[in-house]
């Protein structure tokens, strides 16, 4: 069968490696000129590296250098995704500086017309663009003001470098992970950095009370101490109470709203290695519970060099609660938008809250020959985007057992009415599964009949579940495909 996947991050690598290996015809596309997603050198920004260890972010049969550190840099991660390519053989697939502007359903499939102008037909398509690969960058008023004053605003993604920031006074606006890291990466060369999150989060540290962020977080107790915070108030209380007295956010005013189990309402983030010790030594400022309201360029008064009204001379920005910063650079950290432009709104994917009705994350029920890879985004979701490229192979293979249309759309409606609840509406658009990243592997190995051996299962209960853990049986279930088709 011919295959287009659109997109060549984490999961359409996944894919592609996957539907290859049983004897599909693939070839993916992407707008960028490198592979990766996220990881290719055209997005990195500085003091970027993966927030998961090496060990829970590989593919369960790719293994990342043992000599790595645990958390890789951006760098080696993107040769690790080209190390996957080269080892299983794909790199012809790949199509790559090649966007697609339009998919159209056709009788025998797809129709995808390129930007290249050429027109490419498929029988079956993947959708894996990235549900955070579309920066947000908010449209401030008074944005024209601010440039024609030499003002820059730019998201961590849009090609950041440190001679952006290079003796600039900067702003970042949020407070995640991209927030955070350039925070302290350019701090070591900017005049002033501010950051403005309009609500502060809670931060994992990377080891608390002895025990590591992952030890907790990715194992089967810890899935279950999230997905039911109430049952378990005291244990959230004692987390948020060490969390707070190790970070010292006390001191800093910085301690969050809300409680400790906030944490997995969107998706989870550790704190920055430094970044509470560079507030704290002034390094860093941060203007809590804050947003910009408006831009300007700020006429420059020549005798005493400050900005004394609207004109050309000095960016600022203006924030809601009255206070004015001098903004040479914005660094947009404000999130991602989860959309497909390149389908016709006319296909139902979405509901009318922009929420993906998808089962399994992967399977649109109007629309055939059409799956998602990748967006079932978890706390492992590489692992999470392997085991979702087997379950498309099946789904085309037509080994699943499926319940019925009419039950699919009553697991779609009950799974997103949940995450929209427990997330307070931070769920990417309903590609968030947290906390239940087992949860859903769990769900789809059931499907493909490549459950977990129980002596696996068990030890996940305590220990952090590493993708290494699900080599034998996704390798299994691969083989079985292969002989299928």
């Amino acid at each position: 069968m011919q295959i287009a996947v659109i997109g060549a991050g984490i999961a359409g690598l996944a894919a592609t490696k996957v539907l290859t290996t049983v004897g599909h015809d693939v070839t993916t596309f992407d707008t960028e000129p490198d592979l990766g997603g996220v990881w290719s050198p055209t997005r990195h920004y500085p003091g970027l590296t993966t927030q998961n260890t090496r060990m829970t972010y590989e593919y369960s049969d790719h293994p990342a250098p043992a000599s790595w550190p645990d958390y890789p840099s951006a760098e080696q991660w993107h040769s690790y995704l080209r190390g996957y390519v080269d080892r299983f053989g794909f790199s012809a697939s790949l199509r790559l500086g090649t966007g697609v502007s339009r998919a159209e359903p056709t009788p025998e499939g797809w129709e995808l017309h390129l930007d290249s102008g050429e027109r490419f037909q498929a029988a079956h398509l993947v959708v894996a663009n990235g549900v955070f690969s579309r920066p947000l960058v908010p449209g401030w008023p008074g944005r024209a003001g601010h440039a024609e004053a030499g003002g820059v605003i730019k998201a961590p993604s849009q090609q950041l470098t440190l001679d952006d920031a290079r003796d600039k006074y900067v702003v970042v606006v949020g407070y995640g992970k991209s927030a955070c890291d350039t925070a302290m990466a350019l701090s070591a060369v900017a005049a002033s950095v501010i950051v403005v999150p309009r609500r502060l989060m809670w931060k994992g540290s990377k080891v608390l009370l002895g025990k590591h962020f992952e030890d907790v977080a990715i194992t089967r107790l810890g899935e279950r101490l999230f997905a039911h915070p109430r049952r378990f108030g005291p244990v959230f209380r004692v987390l948020s109470r060490a969390t707070v007295k190790q970070q010292g956010l006390t001191d800093l005013g910085l301690v969050p709203p809300g409680r400790f189990d906030d944490i997995v309402a969107g998706t989870a983030s550790l704190a920055t290695d430094g970044f509470f010790d560079m507030v704290r030594a002034g390094e860093i400022a941060v203007r809590r519970d804050c947003s910009i309201a408006e831009l300007r360029g700020a006429r420059t008064d020549s005798s005493t060099g400050t900005g004394t009204g609207t004109g050309t001379g000095i960016p600022e920005a203006v924030l809601d609660d009255g206070t004015v910063l001098r903004a040479d650079l914005i660094v947009a950290a404000t999130g991602f938008e989860q959309s497909v432009p390149f389908l016709d709104p006319s296909l139902t994917v979405q509901n009318a809250d922009g929420e993906f009705e998808l089962f399994r994350n992967t399977l649109p029920i109007s629309v055939p020959n059409l799956t998602f890879a990748g967006y079932n985004a978890s706390l492992i979701s590489s692992l999470s985007a392997e085991v979702g490229a087997i379950w498309i192979a099946a789904h085309l293979a037509g080994t699943l057992n499926l319940p019925s249309p009419s039950d699919q759309r009553a697991t779609i409606s009950s799974d997103l009415t949940a995450r929209k609840a427990r997330t307070h509406g931070k769920h990417a658009s309903g590609t968030v599964v947290l906390p239940y990243s087992l949860g859903t592997i769990d769900a789809m190995l059931s499907d493909l009949h490549a459950v977990l051996p129980r002596r696996t299962r068990t030890a996940q209960w305590t220990r952090r579940s590493y993708s290494t853990d699900f080599r034998d049986p996704l390798a299994a279930a691969v083989r079985a495909l292969s002989s299928a088709i």
